[in-house]
């Protein structure tokens, strides 16, 4: 593409500033103005592409079920850590809600005043009878407000944690049950274990 002096006629590259034969000067905030645009789209291009991974790395991964469980579990943060379990766990006929809440407050009291540093390891597939297993529990739990059809992939996923500032206390392992079910990752109470 080339510009063209309206005052001589003569053509120059699109890159021009100014006429050389005549000294006017091209106006060119049309150009400018489209090239101002691409680059806002593309920077907008760029950062939702850059949200979307940290939603994904944020929400959308067993891992990261299990980072927000253990910082809820730091804050002592009781309503939260319960809000990772299913709907039909905690409605369920067959708990004691009340004996079950005095133990979560109870765990997550141990854990805040205990815990000191984490990190995960590698997700693993449960084997089949794990599988079957949970969702035997889930069954058993949920009866009709289970839904198999809404129940995704199950990952198993040990946390490495130290127990004190001063390291005295070896690390120890706890292992939690993940599961996508209706499009969130929740944990499994029962696959909890210190």
């Amino acid at each position: 593409m080339s510009k063209v002096c309206k005052k001589c006629g003569v053509r120059y590259h699109n890159s021009a500033r100014k006429c050389v034969m005549c000294r006017t000067e091209f106006n060119d905030s049309h150009i400018y103005r489209k090239r101002r645009i691409r680059i806002i789209l593309a920077i907008l291009a760029v950062l939702l592409l850059v949200s979307s991974i940290s939603y994904a790395v944020y929400y959308a991964t067993p891992q990261a079920a299990v980072r927000r469980i253990m910082k809820a579990l730091e804050r002592a943060d009781v309503d939260e850590v319960l809000s990772y379990l299913p709907d039909f766990y905690l409605d369920s006929d067959q708990l004691d809600k009340e004996k079950y809440l005095m133990n979560a407050d109870r765990e997550v009291k141990w854990f805040s005043e205990q815990l000191y540093s984490f990190y995960l390891e590698d997700p693993m597939t449960p084997s089949e009878k794990e599988r079957e297993e949970l969702i035997e529990a889930f069954r058993y739990y949920g009866g009709e407000k289970f839904d198999e059809s809404k129940l995704g992939d199950m990952q198993m996923i040990w946390v490495i944690y130290r127990r004190d500032i001063y390291l005295i206390w070896p690390k120890c392992a706890t292992r939690f049950m993940v599961f996508e079910y209706d499009g969130r990752w929740l944990w499994w109470p029962f696959n909890v274990n210190r």
